[in-house]
């Protein structure tokens, strides 16, 4: 299983999300000091989920952080993240 289908997994677990995508931006860090080919260790979350209804975006992100113990200490070194409540991507959609 690759590290992108496991923290795929474990968020769609603990959060329930009506919207999740995971991308692997690993191929963007080519060159990079600690850059290793087929690596997985650069990921972009957005996540739109009840659970971050009413709850600030720190509370959100250390929630997440929370889920992904494990996968943060053993080879994601960088992890970009949108966190929405329902609310909060519906206004977006609006907009757009």
């Amino acid at each position: 299983m690759t590290l992108k289908t496991r923290i795929e997994e474990k968020l769609r677990q603990t959060f329930s999300p009506l919207y999740l995508r995971v991308e692997d931006d690993s191929y963007q860090h080519v060159g990079h000091k600690n850059y290793k080919p087929g690596a997985e260790s650069h990921f972009s979350v957005r996540l739109v989920s009840d659970a971050f209804s009413g709850i600030p975006r720190v509370q959100r992100h250390q929630k997440i952080y929370a889920c992904l113990e494990d996968e943060i200490k053993n080879g994601v070194h960088a992890l970009s993240l949108q966190t929405l409540s329902p609310e909060e991507a519906e206004a977006l959609n609006e907009q757009a």
